[in-house]
């Protein structure tokens, strides 16, 4: 199983935490998310490879947040 950590820019507040959590657990292929609106990160546990990654990241910007990949984090797509 997959696991990358985004960068998420503006996400100020825990409701955009709990709204980007929501977004992407209705992703079939999520397992686990964990959101850390003070440090910017999200962190999410999923199956599949580089189509499912940028559905996640899709996911994400739907929620009216930019993404980045975190620097120095593993990204270990399939």
């Amino acid at each position: 199983m997959p696991d990358v950590t985004l960068v998420v820019r503006d996400l100020s507040s825990a409701e955009d935490a709990e709204k980007l959590e929501r977004a992407l657990v209705r992703l079939d292929p999520v397992n686990l998310v964990n959101v850390d609106s003070e440090k910017g990160l999200v962190a999410v546990s999923y199956e599949g490879g580089d189509e499912e990654l940028n559905d996640i990241r899709q996911a994400v910007e739907g929620t009216g947040h930019g993404v980045d990949d975190s620097p120095g984090a593993g990204n270990v797509g399939g």
